[in-house]
Order: C-alpha cells, then structure tokens, then sequence
C-alpha cells in the first residue's frame, strides 16, 4: 500500500470515529434531566407534614416553634435523628411517644413511612 493510500485510510476512519462520536448523545439521559417539578404526592405529604407535624416540628424540621420549645421535640435535623435506624423512628410515629399522638391508626403505614421519607429529606439540608 502506497504512503497516499494509508493516509486516505487513515483520514477516512478518523472521519468515521468523529462522526460516530459526534453523532452519539453527548451524557446518558438520565444525566441531563431536568429537576422536575414536585409530584402530586411530595405535595401531598408535605402538606400532611404541615397539617401532623410542622406545629412542633417546624417547616424546616429544626423544632424551632413556639410548642416545639415547649414540649422540647426532637430536631429533626440533629445528629440523633440522622442516625435513628428507620425502624425506631416508624416506631415512634406510629406509636406516638411523649405529648406525640401515634399515627398508625389515623395515618396507616404506607401514609407514616412517606412522612419518615419527608422528614429524612429535611434532616438532609
């Protein structure tokens, strides 16, 4: 093979590759998402977390209320509570502990283990 000819092999499959690559999405989708907007039922467990819990708890989860003061609840943004195993907080919502009602009957399960995920996600900011 002439020294022409592998240099026209040569441009041809670099130009092959480039197009290849250039022509492949750039990040996998899911990388690229766009934050989406809250779903209908993040909303509808952060108005029940305001409607149970904000009253002591606080919107932000820093018990910084009037009543959370008073009745001296636990920050749900403290070092406790990040290391409170899921099962002892389900526990203590669906039981109640203190002045805190349980909320097993009036709630169920499934409704107590979205506002624990709720209140995870609070003690993360």
């Amino acid at each position: 093979m002439t020294s022409f000819a592998k240099k026209t092999v040569a441009v041809i499959f670099a130009t092959t590759v480039l197009t290849f690559l250039l022509s492949a999405p750039l990040a996998a989708p899911s990388a690229v998402r766009m934050p989406s907007p809250p779903t209908p039922a993040f909303q509808s467990v952060k108005s029940l977390y305001a409607s149970k819990c904000a009253v002591c708890h606080g919107n932000d989860g820093s018990a910084n209320t009037a009543k959370g003061k008073e009745l001296k609840v636990r920050n749900l943004r403290s070092e406790e509570f990040k290391k409170m195993p899921d099962a002892k907080a389900m526990e203590v919502m669906m039981k109640g502990k203190g002045k805190m009602e349980g909320y097993e009957k009036t709630l169920g399960k499934e409704k107590v283990e979205q506002l624990l995920a709720y209140c995870r996600e609070l003690s993360n900011k």
